[in-house]
């Protein structure tokens, strides 16, 4: 590999308990990455399952899952911490070795994805303290009565922040796997993962957000607070100058310290959310594309068929096309 192109690193934990559906599911998906970044010019994929010494693991169901070395001081671009089936006080004993290799990772802001208890390891090192998260149902009392300091969302299925992703169960960690080869290579893996492995799933739940959420670590509280708002409300009317007003904002002071943080303007930043809407919904659902327009907030379905088409190179028919052939 060229240093041009330098690979993308991800290190998949593997314990004793874990969930093996979860574990082997995100070592597939990775594997399907890979195939498909390796036809792209760039950088390609390399991942490892990585247990606390290196020797296999057994997971919930009894399997022995092999892995591919302990865990030590290389460095990740990546950490995938998969649900663990076991309470917390048994995942304490491990504690020790999995925070100290896992800290310096959170500590560098690399992308970390964790699914069900495995967002235990995340917690108990402080790193979502007045944060949001998630977590398996069963143990959301239990993660609550633990790490009190954390906002634990038991309605919600997927949480960000500051490139923490946490995920309740294994449909929204698919997603999060999607989310991942989109960050990494681009739509075009991620239109082939999707076509092939995550063709059945309904989402009860809004992916677009996901896939804007490397925009929102510039720091600035007050403008991610903003973003949040568009990215909670962008099928609704929205102006502008509201939205500035009711943050405590000129427009014009708005604009510039929404662009120096995003690097984006605030209307553009809107029209990119609700096209990022669009796209899932044209793949994930069986609407019309007149009533996918409103959905996004768009009364005028030309209108909008005209932007996709600008924004995303093809017309709205055309993209959905592409995930049915």
């Amino acid at each position: 590999m060229s240093e041009e192109f330098p690979v993308k690193r991800v290190a998949v934990l593997a314990t004793d308990d874990v969930y093996g559906g979860n574990l082997m599911s995100c070592r597939d998906i990775l594997h399907g990455i890979q195939f498909r970044a390796q036809r792209l010019p760039g950088p390609n994929l390399e991942f490892s399952l990585l247990s606390p010494d290196g020797d296999s693991v057994r997971s919930y169901s009894g399997a022995s899952i092999g892995c591919d070395g302990p865990l030590d001081d290389s460095e990740w671009d990546v950490v995938i911490l998969p649900h663990v089936w076991t309470k917390p006080e048994k995942l304490e004993t491990l504690s020790p070795v999995v925070k100290a290799w896992l800290k310096p990772h959170l500590e560098q802001r690399k992308l970390v994805l964790a699914m069900g208890c495995g967002v235990y390891w995340i917690a108990a090192l402080g790193f979502l303290d007045g944060r949001e998260a998630t977590t398996y149902w069963r143990q959301h009392d239990n993660f609550t009565e633990l790490f009190p300091h954390v906002q634990w969302e038991k309605d919600k299925v997927i949480t960000e922040s500051e490139n923490i992703y946490c995920a309740a169960g294994g449909n929204s960690m698919a997603d999060l796997m999607l989310n991942l080869a989109i960050r990494l290579f681009g739509d075009s893996v991620a239109r082939g993962i999707s076509r092939d492995i995550l063709f059945d799933i309904r989402r009860s739940y809004d992916f677009a957000p996901l896939r804007m959420s490397s925009q929102r670590s510039h720091g600035d509280r007050l403008i991610e607070q903003v973003q949040a708002w568009l990215e909670s409300r962008y099928s609704e009317e929205i102006r502008l100058a509201d939205v500035a007003q009711s943050h405590g904002m000129s427009l014009r002071n708005f604009a510039r310290r929404f662009s120096a943080a995003t690097g984006e303007k605030p209307l553009a930043y809107l029209q990119r959310i609700r096209l990022e809407a669009a796209r899932d919904l044209l793949v994930h659902s069986d609407k019309s594309i007149k009533h996918i327009s409103l959905d996004v907030g768009y009364s005028d379905s030309s209108y909008f068929c005209r932007l996709f088409r600008t924004q995303v190179g093809h017309t709205p028919a055309a993209y959905r096309k592409q995930f049915s052939d």
